[in-house]
């Protein structure tokens, strides 16, 4: 009898502990801990890198779509009124002076907020990049991300630095960039305006504009990329060495051009091959 009622006290206190044991065993050693944090860490230091690329991309992706639904609207705005959205120096405008006391005449005129104003863009917003994330929504400044002054482009002049001009002063028709302009030139002493020439067509290389927020964002060939809407309406990816090295491309941003047929293989200079112009103005002498 005792022996029976020692047994049962027995198992009884087994029964009991086992639980806590139980818990015990089914913990993590801090080794075990550190490991399982340190694969977790490298898991998220691969991905991140993936997850940014592919926001990048995403946001570069609207700013083409942007720049298509603005060539779109240019288009059908010059078949009403003969030109482009009006936005050029008016050389009988005093110069100001800006915050570091540099003499400055900024281009006049609504630019390509007249599309919007005039019902040739549904959205507002298509005037805005994405990749824009400096200027406060709804401000002035947030709607011209494709009508901005570009300070790291070459430029044969300051006026050209700006990404959209109705113009870019070019008068001599013997010159290979002459039809590389959205409209043709006035001749003047102080800053050329453009004329209004309905049987004006400017070459399918005339750069539009261009959007530089990307370029340290979206690399191909090891260069940093523009965004770059031309007048057959196709927006094409140019390198920055293009965009800003004189010795390398063309001497100014808007002269930029792009190889017309594909080529294979992608040299980081444009989209699928496209090389950019080599300054000397092919394709860009007739309308």
């Amino acid at each position: 009898m005792g022996i029976s009622q020692s047994k049962r006290r027995s198992c009884s206190s087994r029964m009991l502990e086992s639980p806590q044991d139980h818990s015990v065993r089914a913990g993590f050693t801090l080794t075990e801990l550190l490991v399982v944090i340190g694969i977790m860490v490298m898991l998220l230091a691969l991905a991140l890198p993936v997850a940014t690329s592919l926001r990048e991309g995403n946001r570069m992706m609207s700013c083409r779509s942007h720049l298509s639904q603005i060539s779109q609207a240019i288009k059908m705005y010059r078949m009403d009124e003969g030109g482009v959205p009006p936005y050029y120096i008016d050389p009988d405008e005093p110069y100001s002076v800006d915050e570091e006391g540099v003499e400055t005449n900024p281009p006049e005129g609504p630019g390509l907020m007249q599309l919007y104003y005039g019902g040739y863009l549904a959205r507002r917003e298509s005037l805005h990049c994405p990749r824009d994330v400096y200027a406060e929504p709804d401000s002035e400044e947030y709607f011209q991300s494709y009508i901005r002054r570009d300070e790291d482009v070459a430029s044969d002049t300051e006026l050209n630095r700006y990404t959209y001009l109705s113009t870019r002063g070019v008068t001599d028709r013997d010159d290979p960039y002459y039809y590389r302009q959205l409209q043709p030139a006035e001749e003047r002493a102080v800053s050329p305006r453009p004329v209004m020439d309905p049987h004006w067509h400017p070459s399918d290389q005339t750069v539009v504009t261009w959007c530089s927020y990307h370029v340290t964002h979206v690399e191909m060939g090891g260069a940093g990329q523009y965004n770059v809407l031309f007048w057959d309406g196709s927006v094409r990816r140019i390198g920055e060495h293009l965009m800003r090295d004189e010795e390398v491309g063309p001497g100014a941003a808007w002269r930029v051009g792009y190889t017309p047929e594909p080529v294979n293989g992608d040299n980081g200079n444009g989209e699928n091959g496209d090389n950019g112009d080599n300054g000397n103005g092919e394709n860009g002498n007739g309308g």
